[in-house]
């Protein structure tokens, strides 16, 4: 490393579930290698998408490296900085401005240097980035819809369903632990329209109190357990399964 500065590290595992030990393991390392004193290192950790400019520690490690706080960023790659071109560049610009090196454990380019070296090919590690984030976009976009041409339910299954093994809408008849069955949702609206509480409903359920207020001053929703009849046909297919002429 060109000199022992202050050194700011940057983590940000891809989603809430992934674990991020693979990237502190690898700055670790780097850091080991090149002899740099862990009490000069100062981590940031982020556990937010690369699409989000909202991160809080990247925009403070941003902030101190315009404060002039930190002469190297240590990353694992690049694509943990942001996903956003425009965010990218942003952070490449006052990095090269602030005179801070930013050091990649596991890329294409291992170094973007103040003086410009290493930034073009960062550059076109980041749109490669941003080009597979859109296609990302894309499949994911008509991979809904397709499911929803096909009638397949997407998104959050609301209460008394699941979603079967094909992802259509179905009943649930007999609930697993944690579950209510369709047939309790019934129950309980039932018993909120003949004035029992909220609270005393749904202390007989798993459901939340505030889940089942919402299901109740929802009239499109409430029809679903009072009268088996939805507007959505992917609800009304499922409901086939349970109204009496199907029974």
């Amino acid at each position: 490393m060109e000199k022992a500065g202050k050194v700011g590290t940057y983590i940000r595992p891809s989603t809430e579930r992934q674990d991020d030990q693979h990237q502190r393991d690898s700055i670790t390392r780097y850091i080991d290698e090149h002899d740099l004193p862990q009490d000069r290192v100062e981590q940031y950790v982020d556990i937010e998408s690369g699409s989000n400019d909202e991160r809080e520690q990247f925009n403070a490690l941003l902030d101190a490296i315009r404060n002039d706080e930190f002469d190297h960023v240590i990353v694992w790659e690049i694509s943990r900085i942001s996903r956003r071109g425009a965010t990218l560049q942003e952070f490449f610009d006052a990095c090269e401005e602030h005179g801070v090196t930013i050091h990649i454990t596991d890329g294409a380019v291992e170094k973007v240097k103040p003086d410009g070296t290493g930034r073009f090919v960062a550059d076109i590690v980041g749109m490669v980035y941003q080009q597979e984030r859109r296609q990302l976009i894309r499949r994911v976009k008509a991979g809904v819809k397709r499911a929803k041409d096909q009638g397949k339910w997407v998104g959050n299954v609301p209460a008394g369903f699941r979603r079967n093994d094909d992802g259509y809408l179905q009943p649930i008849v007999e609930p697993d632990d944690g579950e209510d069955s369709y047939f309790e949702l019934v129950d309980a609206l039932e018993r909120l329209e003949d004035g029992e509480s909220y609270r005393s409903v749904a202390k007989t359920l798993s459901i939340s109190r505030q889940g089942l207020s919402n299901i109740h001053k929802d009239p499109k929703r409430r029809r679903w357990y009072l009268n088996g009849e939805s507007d959505d046909e992917r609800v009304t297919e499922a409901l086939d399964e349970v109204t009496p002429e199907n029974s």
